[in-house]
């Protein structure tokens, strides 16, 4: 929810051959939503929903504006996702696991349309409470703590920022961010991060509290906050 630089970006899946069209997408099949937050065709009112789609947990949070998820190739990747919208304050979510871990998160960004300010791994610990972005695409503002380190052969930038009385997944507190940047994956192609790697550099140098524990959801996804118009197709594993 920071103001941010705008990326803009197309790219087609390599195992994935997208289309504008999707009137036989699955948004409905294996799904648990709340009707009032997003209806039968993936669109998406204010607020934050979560459910699960052929096994994978999802999440959607917005903020005015129009938005839309939709599975469309889910019957054939069971963690492929869309996300599509325009002129949001806010609006982050993706496709993971209701509960976050050290585990390797492979993906693969298939189409990548419009504005945004954030494509990567994105979660939260409750024990400090932490919201945590792995930046594989954009940029997320915060103070350089000069701790730069590699993971599958890529090189981040470890990034803290505080946030006071903000809205997270225990209400409005006061927390901190910690930001791996990489932002410049390829598209249309696997990918992969070590969730480990981060966490262990995380609770070496974050210096708040110790080590990240009890993880709530952990996923791959978008956030935009530039407040114009975007598109992801991607698939997650």
């Amino acid at each position: 929810m920071k103001k941010n630089l705008i990326f803009m970006t197309t790219a087609l899946l390599l195992f994935i051959s997208c289309s504008d069209d999707f009137e036989n997408d699955n948004f409905s099949q294996n799904t648990d939503i709340e009707q009032k937050s997003i209806d039968s065709n993936g669109y998406i009112s204010d607020n934050r929903t979560d459910g699960y789609n052929n096994g994978y947990f999802w999440t959607i949070y917005k903020e005015g504006g129009w938005g839309r998820l939709r599975f469309p190739y889910a019957n054939q990747y069971s963690g492929n996702f869309e996300i599509e919208y325009k002129d949001n304050q806010d609006i982050v979510g993706g496709k993971g696991w209701r509960t976050g871990s050290g585990r390797t998160v492979n993906y693969n960004i298939g189409l990548l349309q419009g504005s945004y300010n954030f494509v990567g791994v994105y979660g939260w610990t409750r024990s400090p409470l932490i919201e945590y972005y792995i930046v594989e695409r954009g940029n997320i503002q915060g103070q350089n703590q000069n701790k730069n380190f590699n993971a599958n052969g890529k090189n981040y930038q470890f990034k803290k920022q505080k946030r006071s009385n903000a809205p997270s997944i225990l209400g409005t507190r006061t927390f901190y961010q910690y930001i791996s940047q990489h932002g410049n994956a390829a598209l249309g192609s696997n990918q992969k991060v070590n969730m480990q790697a981060h966490i262990n550099h995380w609770n070496k140098h974050g210096g708040h509290n110790g080590n990240l524990k009890n993880f709530d959801y952990q996923v791959f996804g978008i956030e935009s906050y530039s407040g114009g118009w975007g598109k992801i197709n991607a698939t997650v594993w």
